[in-house]
């Protein structure tokens, strides 16, 4: 990917995340809540660190390469970020700042359990045809590997506020009273996972080369699933 300025991608996560946002109150997310951003700089340098993140690379990025690519210099970065952690964290606040419509839009119900599941993947083929979708998600997964606290960032940041925003979108058709939440949860946890693995199968590890797969029909496929399986028992 070129290093130009990146383009607004469909991916989920959370804004400013504060005292009275419930995951921020546990101790052990604590680290990794949002970061205020102090001046228009420090969005100036995240525009640039993100691209930096998502770029064609052989390996993780040094905090001296993040540098590099910033036009900065190390000391800059740790002033603002503390160090390579603090940067890879504020880079995922940075993609799930950029993703505040798209996550309210997953979160909205349709008609019926149906709609909401096909509105839901119609949303997913945009992250399809977005590069940028798989290449941030991409570095959330290596970067969270090798880093357990970055893993717990990319949970909160990102994956629980995808779980939670599918979670209010099938809710009102599997769970209409509310009487069995972990069967909403279960059913969010199955379509996400089962769209998110189909994307990076065919853009992160080149199955569209090796195995091409018709992301339309698929999705078809997963609405008649997903809509008629899970639906609400009379």
């Amino acid at each position: 990917m070129d290093e130009l300025a990146p383009e607004r991608f469909p991916a989920p996560g959370n804004d400013n995340q504060t005292a009275n946002t419930p995951h921020a109150l546990r101790p052990e997310t604590a680290m990794t809540a949002s970061p205020v951003l102090h001046s228009e700089r420090q969005r100036e340098l995240l525009d640039m660190l993100s691209v930096a993140a998502v770029a064609d690379r052989s390996g993780p990025v040094s905090l001296r390469q993040f540098a590099i690519r910033a036009g900065v210099s190390e000391p800059t970065l740790r002033h603002f970020f503390k160090d390579r952690q603090g940067v890879v964290i504020a880079i995922l606040h940075h993609f799930a700042r950029q993703a505040e419509a798209w996550l309210a839009r997953s979160a909205e119900a349709g008609g019926n359990l149906e709609d909401s599941v096909k509105g839901y993947l119609d949303l997913a083929l945009q992250g399809f045809d977005n590069s940028l979708f798989v290449q941030a998600h991409a570095f959330a997964l290596v970067e969270s590997i090798h880093d357990p606290v970055v893993g717990r960032a990319y949970l909160d940041i990102v994956v629980e506020p995808s779980l939670k925003a599918i979670e209010a979108r099938l809710g009102p058709g599997i769970d209409p009273g509310g009487q069995s939440p972990d069967r909403v949860r279960h059913s969010a946890l199955a379509l996400y996972s089962t769209m998110l693995f189909a994307i990076l199968h065919q853009r992160l590890l080149h199955g569209e080369e090796a195995r091409p797969l018709d992301m339309s029909g698929f999705f078809a496929d997963l609405v008649t699933l997903f809509g008629t399986g899970l639906a609400a028992k009379a």
